[in-house]
């Protein structure tokens, strides 16, 4: 993810299902390497309604930057408020890198669970440490690494994965700050396989209930300013 290819999005949460919706909520969304390529940011190649729907109602940044161009620390950057020289997520939370960030830290869902607020995390989290990151319901590559692709993929389970958040209205009045971190449309293989670029597509890769694919003529394709426009991009894109 990088500082000009991300979805931020808050916005409040209209519904009068349960009582915890009397107050103001959040609902925090953001997809790993989505760029520019959404409709709501004048892509009219692209279709997605259901993210023209969202934008309607929702605080669109179009002019939101952070210190790095990588995934930790623009991720603890958005929720901190601060440089990553300030929140100590140098670099990626994973693997031999294994950045963290300082103790002392405060990030936003820290700030909203001590005001109150039920908070939940689903999907890609890539932050460090949980006691810096804290959230009451959460779904991601630290709860179980082996549904780490399915929890920030597969957008049938993801629904089902807040509907049991937003479950839990019924009981409890407290205002929710929800945060979704997509792994698409980030790039994959490896261990993983095929499941990050084809699967859900049909056939041998699976089926998400929720998803029908949309396929795009080369033509058709926006490629942003900052980009060399040839055969090779246009395939990535």
């Amino acid at each position: 993810m990088d500082c000009l290819s991300a979805w931020v999005w808050f916005f409040s949460l209209l519904s009068a299902a349960s009582s915890c919706y009397n107050q103001k909520n959040v609902l925090f969304l953001i997809a790993d390497d989505g760029g520019f390529e959404a409709s709501v940011y004048n892509n009219t190649a692209i279709r997605s309604p259901n993210v023209d729907a969202l934008g309607a109602m929702s605080t669109i940044f179009d002019r939101a930057f952070t210190s790095v161009s990588s995934c930790s620390p623009s991720r603890s950057s958005i929720l901190t408020g601060l440089p990553t020289h300030q929140n100590g997520m140098y670099g990626l939370e994973h693997g031999t890198h294994h950045f963290r960030s300082f103790d002392d830290v405060r990030s936003l869902s820290m700030i909203l669970g001590k005001a109150g607020y039920r908070t939940g995390i689903i999907g890609k989290k890539h932050v460090a440490p949980d006691y810096v990151y804290p959230f009451d319901y959460s779904k991601t590559e630290f709860d179980d690494p082996g549904m780490s692709m399915q929890f920030g993929r597969n957008i049938t389970l993801i629904k089902e994965l807040t509907e049991e958040f937003l479950d839990g209205c019924k009981n409890d009045s407290s205002p929710i700050f929800l945060y979704i971190g997509f792994r698409d449309p980030h790039r994959c293989g490896g261990p993983h396989g095929a499941f990050c670029e084809v699967w859900g597509s049909g056939g041998e890769h699976g089926v998400i209930p929720d998803w029908k694919p949309q396929y795009y003529k080369p033509e058709e394709v926006k490629v942003p300013y900052n980009v060399p426009d040839t055969p090779a991009v246009i395939f990535v894109y």
